[in-house]
């Protein structure tokens, strides 16, 4: 399947567990799941408005790609804008 954009990964309660766990154990305020899709239906100009992706430790990271083996998506760390 050729990868044009990317869809909100559609997930399963015990993977919705996980990310919410994951916002917790990383301290941000979303984190959100993409999963690879022909038609793209997340629209990367406005899909985080009012977010922005968190600067993440090594070990953090490598705590989310295990996360993201798991729930079969792409996960990004997001804190929201503070004005």
């Amino acid at each position: 399947m050729s990868v044009d954009g990317w869809t909100f990964a559609d997930l399963e309660p015990a993977q919705l567990d996980l990310v919410n766990e994951a916002e917790r154990t990383l301290d941000t305020d979303v984190v959100l799941a993409y999963a690879p899709s022909r038609w793209g239906t997340v629209d990367p100009d406005t899909v985080a408005d009012g977010l922005h992706p968190v600067d993440l430790e090594s070990s953090q990271l490598e705590y989310l790609k295990g996360l993201e083996r798991m729930v079969g998506g792409v996960l990004v760390a997001y804190r929201r804008d503070v004005d």
